[in-house]
Parts: C-alpha cells; sequence; structure tokens
C-alpha cells in the first residue's frame, strides 16, 4: 500500500510540472515581447522539467525502497539544479543585470561538485555512513541564492512603495497601478518562498530520514501545489515587468524632452 501510493503521488506530481512547464512555454503571449520576462519563463518551465524527471525516476525505479542512499543522492542533484535554476529565472526579474557569465560559471562549478559528491558514496561504499555531510554544499549554496533573490527583491519593493502618488506624478502612476504592482509582488515573494522553504525542508528531511517513505510521499504532494502556486505568480508578474517597462519608456521620453 505505502509503495502504491508512493508511486502515485510521484507520478502525479511528475504530471503536474510536465503540465505547469508546457504552460509556461506556450502561456503568457502578450507578454514575450519583454526579454528577460520570457527567458525567466523558459527556465522556470525547464525546471518543472528538471523535478518532473526527478518524481519520475524515483517513482518508476522505487529507489527509497532498493537504495535509499541513491535515493539521496538523486533528490539532492536535482534539487540543486532546481535551486540555481530558480536563482537563474527570478533573481533577474528584480535585478536585470543579475545573470552574468560569472555568475554562471560560478554556479555551475559549485553545482558540479556538489553532484560528484552526493554521488561518490554510491560508487564507494565506504563513504556510505557520510552519505549525507555533502549534502551541506546544496544547504549553503541554496541559502547563498535565496539570499541575493531576497535582498534584491526588497530592494524593488521598497522603491515601489516610496514611489507616492502626487499631483506631479506621471498620469499612469495612480494609487490603483501602485495596488496592483504590490499585490503582484506579495503573491511573487509568497510562491518564492514557498519554493525556498520546500527546496531546503525536503533536502533537510532526506537527510533527516533516508530510509522513510511516508515523508516523501507527503512532500511529493505538497509540492504539487507549491509549484501550482509559483506558476500562478511567474504568470501574474508579466503585468508588474509591463508596467515597469512602460514606466522606463515614459521616463526616457520625458528625459528626452527636458534635453530638447
Amino acid at each position: 500500500m505505502d509503495l502504491v501510493l508512493y508511486q502515485t503521488v510521484l507520478y502525479a506530481a511528475c504530471l503536474v510540472n510536465f503540465l505547469l512547464a508546457l504552460l509556461l512555454l506556450f502561456n503568457n503571449y502578450e507578454y514575450r515581447k519583454y526579454d528577460i520576462y520570457h527567458r525567466s519563463c523558459k527556465i522556470t518551465a525547464i525546471n518543472y522539467i528538471n523535478f518532473a524527471i526527478g518524481f519520475f525516476i524515483h517513482g518508476y525505479l522505487t529507489l527509497r525502497f532498493q537504495n535509499p542512499v541513491a535515493a539521496s543522492a538523486l533528490s539532492v542533484s536535482y534539487f540543486h539544479v532546481g535551486a540555481v535554476m530558480f536563482s537563474w529565472s527570478h533573481t533577474p526579474l528584480m535585478c536585470p543585470n543579475y545573470l552574468t557569465r560569472r555568475i554562471v560559471i560560478r554556479d555551475i562549478c559549485i553545482l558540479g561538485v556538489g553532484i560528484i559528491t552526493y554521488w561518490l558514496p554510491i560508487v564507494i561504499p565506504v563513504l556510505r555512513p557520510y552519505s549525507e555531510w555533502p549534502f551541506a554544499i546544496f544547504f549553503l549554496h541554496g541559502v547563498y541564492l535565496s539570499y541575493m533573490f531576497l535582498s534584491n527583491y526588497f530592494k524593488t519593493q521598497n522603491s515601489i512603495e516610496q514611489t507616492t502618488v502626487e499631483a506631479n506624478a506621471p498620469s499612469w502612476w495612480t494609487p490603483e497601478t501602485k495596488r496592483r504592482l504590490l499585490s503582484k509582488h506579495h503573491s511573487f515573494i509568497t510562491g518564492c518562498v514557498l519554493i525556498v522553504i520546500f527546496g531546503l525542508g525536503s533536502i533537510a528531511i532526506t537527510a533527516a530520514f533516508p530510509t522513510q517513505v511516508w515523508p516523501y510521499t507527503l512532500l511529493s504532494g505538497g509540492g504539487m501545489l507549491v509549484f501550482w502556486f509559483l506558476y500562478y505568480a511567474i504568470s501574474e508578474y508579466g503585468g508588474v515587468i509591463e508596467i515597469a517597462s512602460y514606466a522606463l519608456k515614459i521616463n526616457s521620453l520625458d528625459g528626452s524632452r527636458r534635453r530638447k
């Protein structure tokens, strides 16, 4: 019974993630003209596929029953990939210049070292008693990436909150526009915080209960809701990008008029 439920939930999570990936790739046509947002959606879609594949492998091979050490290594591997891709997809929405070649190389190097060390206990059995120790790489990297995202998020949030709606403000900057922006920001950060807690918490549970099945059944079920909310948040965030792009355009035109 435990095995059937475990596999059913994992396959359902796999299907949900694939569907969300397709929606991100083929939805929100009106916002595709914004390059950073469009790139963010594509990276997020690839990330959903990353998790879907991980869930499918877990369910198909029943690694948690057959080989808990390999199951833990697999989990932390695709969660680490997910953390990096989350950073690449979401942080640039707060800081457009964030994703540089240096950042990409740094993250890939840390990820590569992490994945190798996660799987070493499988190749070298003498290391199996210490198989959870390398998970520290994921936690440290994940916490740092989360910090970078949150710090950029709150800078953007404060900028919006401090922009007052006064008589001399542009005509498009109304109380309703400000309310909409802040509302979408709140949904966005809620989804991001949920995925961070889900990611770090899942690997913490993996380290604490490497041979238990029920925690992963619950996590996989709850994860479907987290991934759906993250999809909703990033889909809605297209409106924020549109307003911000419009603001930059208006400010640029105003600056040109002043120079003339």
